[in-house]
């Protein structure tokens, strides 16, 4: 097949034989005769039934369907009864059977018809092979009364001379079969010829075949879409499975499994192909990815950086909605250089690996002719793609920093990623003493960069945590335990929205917005909670908003090209959003038994115990320290004798929802309750120390608590306590990379540099304010076991005060998020306050779309009846692509 037949097959454009031969008008006319009527035209004559029997009995299943409810399956006895007919059937229709789709079969066994037939599923589907022997796709889902043998034998007592004209399977669907697959399953030569294969949620183990190589690239070379998900599988299998097909298939599916980060090595080492796609010739749109040579962690991976021009750190370059130029050649006849490998334009779409799509391709639709079979092998699905371009991670224990180093790892050639969840890996001294061990940290922060185009080239589709747009960590119970560590459901999400998200704005004040990567079509977030307190509605509602203006900087940038007949394409922008939620937590905590009134606890606790009774609170004062002490516990050597004298206890207070977060971190910070009547709390004195996410009170250094100046020098300037471990802050960090030892400088704070005067601006020498997220960062890398993983700094830590280039200590920064002084953080709410304080997203999401949508019906309205087109973004700001709930 030549380019032009091969490029036909994947759009749909006739071929270069079909666009000049002479066609029939019975075949001109059959798309829109309907399906109901193709038998009774088959007994017009020959030549009706030479273009309407393929049609008819392409997939005879999804044809007997076709006028079903979508809520109606096929009966088990009627599937029974047409395999009977199917065996009186001259061979010459059954040459015309290319696909046999039973996901519209209903599952289960009918007692009558293995009484009246004698016969089962699995003694049918052996024969599948000698009944059908043109057959290239069968899909079989969630049908627990079949033995996966029987799908790859292909004999039968009637017609065993009939198995040798038999052609391999290209696709076989088999997944929630409830089977065990045995090793002799692979072993089928009708399935060698296989360029999908599905056999998710399925028991049996992929370890021997593979071991075997009854299951591998020698036997199956031309496998190049494979879904294993849901099959227990471990780091051992996942690496022979790697390491065995290589860079063969373009699709893999590994969600929901037991997979690690050791998996993400293997993918990273083996899948991707050594040439990058990533260039310099987009810097001034897109910035450019650096590396440092010879340098890296086992955490971080190889040392990069993103180097940004004047436009590509705020996504505002003119040129950035239009896609690449085409790359010429000096000679029409010059093929592109071999090694080098150019990325899409961003407006080709990619290759769709789902297996509807698959089925259309390898076999056709209901009512359309099939693609000969030695045309198939020249479509681009069973096209070497040089890697993975499709990749599903979801419902693993990979962490997010293993994702960020895969991405940042790869040429940047994923089109399709999905991993709905991923473990928040935090640095052991950065865990917070309240954090339950039964408890996991979900989410994604500060790596909004790595999804950016100048890493993701070709990324189109994106299924991630929603906290890459909202920056709300998740805090769900390990396994079936259901008690996080005291807390319900609804209270481990008021507590990650009103105390963690805060504090992650300040440390990552960047979050993921439409124009970072205009080449993405679709954004899936997933594990969203059902109820809030406000600010993930917030955060939510300005995707749909940036959408909206993104729409309208590309409709305008259209009007401006169209007036030129050679204008440049631009990219499509987001046209999918959907927002994926988990489930409704309000019901459990309606369930629940009726809370008891504090003072009638306050009485119970009295009586029954000796002692006095303590104040009730929120968090208990070992496990919740934390949030009080506001970091490390270290004494000045002026105070180490000294007994703390301060008996005030401490209540904090929760803040209500407002816009700016930090502004309530520093209103809130000297909001404390004192009550006499309530036993004395008592905490190590930290007044020498910077507190953290202050932004109102004088920082103090070196425990003077006269002095007011603001800190204005890093921490390893402050040498007021010399005999201080704590005051002797690292300033470098020493590796070894492949073999090579290295030493980075760490950056450990200080002001931003100062903005001179000069001619084009005429201001006054100024010096700007620390940060608070530097200040909080200055005041962590004090506690020793915080000075760790050191890393280049970010985009996200550039924006919060970090200067470009430098090194920072990962492990301090991200304690900026789990430790801190709190003053978010409050009394323990009574189930009804938290049923009265959080509010549905659901129904807030669709008011916000209702209303927008009135305001664009009324604008549509105006610009009809002054002859224009409506324009799109402000100021109805209804988001004109999919948005699905």
């Amino acid at each position: 097949m030549d380019s032009i037949t091969r490029i036909a097959a994947d759009t749909n454009l006739p071929s270069y034989q079909e666009a000049t031969r002479r066609l029939d008008w019975v075949e001109l006319i059959a798309p829109y005769v309907p399906i109901r009527e193709y038998a009774r035209l088959c007994l017009v004559n020959r030549r009706f039934y030479g273009h309407l029997a393929p049609r008819l009995w392409n997939d005879p299943l999804a044809t007997a369907s076709a006028g079903r409810p979508a809520n109606r399956d096929i009966d088990l006895e009627w599937f029974y009864r047409f395999m009977e007919h199917m065996r009186c059937v001259r061979q010459a229709t059954r040459l015309l059977v290319t696909c046999l789709d039973l996901r519209r079969v209903e599952a289960g066994t009918s007692e009558l018809s293995l009484y009246s037939l004698n016969r089962s599923l699995s003694a049918y589907l052996r024969a599948v092979q000698v009944t059908f022997p043109q057959l290239r796709c069968i899909l079989l889902n969630r049908h627990w009364d079949v033995e996966a043998d029987d799908l790859a034998v292909a004999t039968t007592p009637d017609a065993v001379d009939d198995a040798s004209s038999a052609e391999g399977l290209l696709m076989v669907s088999i997944p929630q079969c409830q089977i065990k697959i045995p090793t002799a399953f692979f072993s089928s030569p009708h399935l060698h010829q296989l360029v999908y294969l599905d056999v998710s949620s399925m028991a049996g183990s992929l370890r021997k075949p593979l071991e075997q190589q009854t299951f591998g690239p020698r036997l199956y070379p031309g496998l190049r879409i494979l879904k294993v998900g849901a099959r227990e599988m471990g780091d051992s299998t996942a690496a022979l499975l790697v390491r065995s097909f290589k860079q063969q298939l373009w699709s893999l599916d590994l969600s929901r499994n037991e997979l690690t980060d050791a998996t993400l090595n293997d993918l990273r080492d083996f899948t991707f192909p050594a040439e990058s796609l990533r260039t310099e010739t987009h810097f001034d749109v897109e910035g450019r990815l650096e590396i440092i040579a010879d340098q890296g962690t086992r955490l971080f991976g190889p040392f990069c950086l993103i180097r940004e021009s004047q436009w590509s750190a705020s996504f505002s370059h003119p040129d950035r909605y239009l896609v690449d130029a085409p790359d010429y050649t000096r000679h029409v006849e010059d093929t592109p250089q071999e090694g080098v490998r150019a990325r899409l334009n961003g407006r080709t779409k990619i290759q769709d690996d789902s297996e509807d799509e698959i089925r259309r391709l390898l076999s056709g639709t209901i009512g359309a002719f099939p693609l000969q079979r030695e045309y198939l092998h020249d479509l681009g699905i069973c096209q070497n793609h040089s890697g993975l371009t499709h990749l599903y991670l979801s419902g693993n224990r990979i962490t997010a920093s293993g994702l960020v180093r895969l991405i940042m790892s790869s040429p940047g050639q994923l089109q399709h990623l999905e991993c709905d969840s991923m473990v928040y890996d935090m640095h052991e001294a950065a865990k917070p003493e309240w954090l339950s061990s039964n408890i996991r940290v979900s989410g994604l922060l500060g790596a909004e960069h790595i999804f950016r185009p100048v890493l993701s080239s070709n990324l189109q589709v994106l299924r991630i945590h929603h906290s890459l747009v909202t920056q709300l960590l998740s805090l769900n119970c390990r396994g079936e335990d259901r008690d996080g560590g005291g807390l319900s459901t609804m209270e481990n999400l008021w507590l990650a929205e009103t105390f963690l998200l805060p504090r992650a704005e300040m440390a990552y004040p960047q979050a993921f917005l439409p124009d970072m990567n205009p080449r993405l079509r679709l954004l899936a977030l997933t594990h969203i909670p059902r109820w809030s307190t406000g600010r993930l509605i917030d955060r939510l509602i300005k995707l749909l908003k940036l959408a909206s203006m993104q729409e309208r900087a590309i409709q305008d940038i259209d009007r401006t090209l169209s007036q030129s007949r050679r204008g440049p394409a631009t990219v499509t922008g987001l046209r999918h959003i959907r927002l994926e939620f988990d489930h409704d937590v309000r019901e459990e905590l309606l369930l629940e038994d009726g809370e008891e009134d504090e003072e009638e606890k306050e009485q119970k606790k009295a009586s029954s115990e000796e002692s006095p009774a303590k104040e009730f609170s929120f968090f208990d004062e070992t496990r919740f320290s934390d949030f009080n002490a506001g970091g490390p516990e270290v004494s000045s050597p002026n105070t180490a004798k000294v007994a703390n004298t301060d008996t005030t206890p401490l209540v904090l207070v929760a803040v209500p929802a407002v816009v700016d977060h930090r502004a309530v971190l520093d209103e809130n910070r000297d909001q404390t309750v004192s009550n006499q009547s309530q036993p004395q709390r008592h905490y190590p004195s930290c007044s020498h120390l910077p507190r953290t996410g202050d932004t109102s009170e004088p920082i103090t250094n070196g425990g003077n608590e006269d002095q007011s100046a603001r800190l204005t020098t890093g921490p390893q300037q402050q040498t007021d306590c010399p005999n201080s471990t704590a005051a002797r802050v690292l300033n470098s960090s020493t590796g070894n990379w492949n073999g090579a030892e290295y030493t980075v400088p760490v950056w450990t704070g200080g002001p931003p540099p100062p903005v001179y005067s000069t001619e084009d601006t005429p201001q006054q020498h100024e010096h700007r304010e620390v940060s608070p997220a530097v200040k909080a960062y200055m005041h962590n890398i004090l506690d020793r076991r915080l000075c760790a993983d050191a890393q280049p700094a970010s985009p996200c830590h550039i924006l919060a005060g970090v200067p470009e280039g430098e090194f920072v200590w990962g492990a301090a920064w991200q304690a900026i998020v789990t430790r801190g002084d709190g003053g978010i953080v409050g009394k323990r709410p009574k189930k009804r306050e938290l049923l009265g304080g959080m509010r549905d997203v659901i129904e807030e999401i669709k008011a916000y779309r209702r209303g927008t949508r009135e305001r664009y019906e009324v604008a549509l309205k105006t610009s009809r009846q002054a002859g224009e087109e409506v324009k799109l973004g402000e100021p109805h700001f209804h988001y004109g692509g999919r948005l699905e709930v």
